[in-house]
């Protein structure tokens, strides 16, 4: 059965079984609504294999994971989830806010990219409706100035801060950097120098060809003093420079960070030997080999609906995470009164909850989780270990 198809089967069954074990006295409240805008069809251009298996069940993966959540958390309640689709197109992603609105959704989760949520964040300000949880790790999008905002991971420049305080730690400060120019990259240019980090060389390249990349990687490690390589690239260009730095008989062994926009199923099970060694940031740990309460609980979800494979998926991990801490919050509430949009945004702000190892605790910027994970690639065993 194909992805799509097998997560709407998944999806229907779960809901027509809540509907069979929910008393008719809960059957009777006013269902709550949660609201998903999320990449479930078409892919962005990408050149290699690791990248195309990447953008083709990525949303999906954090559906699945998602749903999963809601079904364990709901508690009985009358809890309802309604994703659309945006097709990796930020308007696309603005225009699914408004029309969950209309749907009366007291909040949203999911939006996939930076340029997403620059484009849905104002929608749902106007419409004093609270996202919780994004994809984008954009430190732009935490500077607290958004109330209906809440962030689920930390951001960049703290991942990049974790990467910096490891290549210290191993007495190897002196970097090179590849990055795409765009605002993001070079705000994280910026913390570097703020931070006192020793940069040999910061090298603009263009992602989209890989001669140049190539020629790039060549230069940045040819560099003097150069002791260790940042790579501020997509999936796609973080695999071709790792293949002209340990592929194609190349043996650069020097380390090699980047953060964790490029965690992927397919790149963390891929046992492509070039990317062996890399260190990935990460806001969470490996689901399949964590042994918090929240990841076994995550394992066994997955498993009991026949998606044993997601069980690797750190996507699915990341929607069963913010699924978790949004029906836990509409359940205690619920105990209450009716839960409204903004009676929620006002229970999330100072919030704290631990959902089994990982602690949830929103600051005054909104971010509820910060933790960062430095993972390494082991080819071998297709998999991101600490």
């Amino acid at each position: 059965m194909p992805a799509f198809h097998r997560r709407r089967f998944v999806s229907t069954t779960l809901a027509a079984s809540a509907a069979l074990a929910t008393p008719a006295w809960l059957r009777a409240q006013p269902t709550l609504k949660i609201g998903l805008t999320l990449p479930l069809s078409g892919a962005p251009a990408v050149r290699n294999a690791i990248q195309a298996g990447a953008t083709a069940d990525v949303g999906l993966d954090f559906l699945a994971g998602f749903q999963q959540a809601v079904a364990a958390e709901r508690r009985g309640q009358p809890i309802e989830l309604i994703e659309l689709d945006d097709a990796y197109k930020p308007e696309q992603a603005a225009a699914n806010v408004e029309a969950l609105a209309r749907q009366d959704v007291v909040a949203i989760s999911g939006l996939w990219s930076t340029a997403h949520a620059q484009a849905a964040l104002p929608v749902a300000a106007r419409l004093r409706l609270p996202v919780i949880g994004m994809r984008s790790s954009a430190a732009e999008l935490r500077r607290g100035d958004n109330p209906w905002a809440f962030h689920l991971k930390a951001s960049d420049a703290d991942e990049l801060s974790a990467v910096l305080k490891t290549f210290s730690s191993m007495s190897l400060p002196r970097l090179g950097v590849l990055y795409v120019d765009e605002p993001g990259n070079r705000e994280l240019l910026k913390h570097m120098q703020a931070s006192g980090a020793s940069v040999t060389r910061a090298l603009a390249v263009d992602p989209t060809s890989a001669d140049r990349l190539a020629a790039a990687a060549r230069e940045i490690v040819a560099t003097p003093g150069t002791q260790s390589v940042l790579l501020l690239l997509p999936t796609e260009a973080v695999v071709d420079t790792m293949m002209e730095l340990r592929g194609r008989g190349n043996t650069y062994m020097s380390p090699v960070c980047t953060l964790s926009q490029v965690i992927s199923r397919p790149f963390a099970e891929s046992r492509e030997r070039a990317l062996n060694g890399l260190g990935v940031a990460s806001p969470f740990n490996n689901p399949a080999l964590s042994r918090t309460e929240v990841a076994v609980r995550f394992r066994d979800a997955m498993i009991d609906r026949d998606l044993d494979a997601l069980t690797r998926s750190f996507s699915a991990f990341e929607g069963f995470v913010y699924g978790s801490v949004i029906t836990r919050t509409l359940v205690e509430m619920k105990a209450k009164a009716a839960p409204t949009r903004q009676a929620l945004a006002a229970a999330l702000r100072g919030k704290q909850m631990n959902l089994g190892g990982l602690p949830i605790r929103f600051d005054e910027r909104q971010v509820g989780h910060q933790s960062v994970h430095l993972l390494y690639k082991y080819s071998a065993e297709g998999a991101l270990k600490a």
